[in-house]
């Protein structure tokens, strides 16, 4: 798995990237104006290794016009350009013989693939991406369904084995519309500056709760060894569910990659299975009935829940894991069989 860690560079190693960035500033334009001239022989003022990555970043990505805030970048080359040490790494370009420190989240395994620096307000800092070691998969004793939602939590978790129910997140359709009031005045005073700075903040707010709501389900499957469901949203701008999530502007996919990515560096299966009726569809007798609001009762069995567990609870019961292999769904609406590895999609048998 490639993981990424942002450290702070010590005030020792400033020097030598204050010196190199005004020159990488000078080939960064060059590079945006003639863009023809790819090779590094025609950047002599940086380092080999730095100019081609500068060509790789910025002169081949064509929408790229401008270089405002400069990133010098430092391809790992498969471990010859950037040496790994016990105490952290080693960047012969720039610094030498000197070692970086690092304190790694998860040790890294074989080689660093590339390292960028970036000043903030003043200080250095090394994004470093690495390919990190997965912890091996493990026999699930049982299955957890995931309910991503617009309105009302993040994201549901259900537990049929314990009947353990989380509702985890904030409300995004709250956020949303405070959101979409700042942005809808700031578009009518012709403030882009301020309106971009606005769907930045927006963009980051989304992403911090995705991360945290991704880490609480992949910690409660991997500590009760559990697999982890979850719907198979495609044409997700389509229909029903594509005018809440434009009401919401919650990224369900964003979520999912984020479990994805965490449940394999835990060992923890991901299956997504079939999402039809899971709102519907009672988790005790499986007959249809529809939710009023948040709230949801069969009309047939009498059964009361949250309308959000008791879909988390159908997507829990699409597909369960025997030894390597998913068994096919109790419900015969959905009747799947999956052939399950970290990430993959669903086999939908006819």
């Amino acid at each position: 798995m490639t993981c990424c860690i942002k450290v702070k560079v010590p005030d020792s190693f400033s020097l030598a990237l204050e010196t190199i960035e005004p020159f990488a500033r000078i080939c960064a334009d060059r590079m945006l104006a003639h863009r023809e001239q790819t090779s590094s022989k025609y950047y002599p003022e940086v380092p080999c290794v730095m100019a081609k990555s500068l060509v790789a970043k910025y002169q081949r990505n064509g929408k790229c016009k401008i270089v405002k805030n400069l990133v010098l970048p430092i391809c790992g080359d498969k471990g010859k350009q950037i040496k790994l040490e016990n105490s952290g790494v080693r960047i012969p370009a720039l610094f030498k013989k000197e070692v970086l420190p690092i304190v790694w989240l998860r040790k890294p395994a074989g080689f660093i693939r590339s390292v960028e620096f970036l000043r903030k307000r003043g200080e250095w800092f090394a994004c470093i991406g690495y390919n990190a070691q997965a912890e091996p998969s493990f026999k699930c004793t049982g299955t957890v369904g995931v309910d991503r939602n617009a309105a009302g939590a993040v994201a549901t978790l259900a537990d049929p084995q314990n009947e353990k129910v989380l509702h985890l997140g904030f409300n995004p359709a709250r956020t949303k519309e405070a959101w979409g009031r700042r942005k809808a005045n700031l578009q009518n005073l012709g403030k882009r500056r301020l309106l971009h700075k606005i769907q930045n903040k927006q963009s980051r707010r989304t992403k911090h709760e995705n991360h945290l709501v991704s880490k609480q389900i992949v910690d409660y499957a991997a500590t009760h060894r559990r697999c982890i469901n979850v719907e198979k949203l495609e044409n997700v701008l389509s229909g029903k569910i594509g005018r809440y999530s434009k009401k919401s502007q919650w990224s369900f996919y964003q979520l999912l990659r984020f479990i994805l990515y965490k449940a394999a560096l835990r060992g923890v299966m991901v299956i997504e299975v079939n999402p039809s009726y899971t709102s519907q569809e009672c988790s005790r007798c499986h007959r249809l009935t529809k939710p009023n609001g948040k709230s949801y009762r069969c009309a047939h069995g009498g059964h009361n829940d949250h309308r959000e567990a008791n879909a988390a609870f159908n997507v829990a019961g699409r597909a369960m894991p025997i030894g390597g292999v998913a068994s096919e769904s109790e419900s015969r609406r959905s009747g799947l069989w999956v052939d399950p590895f970290l990430g993959t999609e669903v086999q939908q048998c006819a």
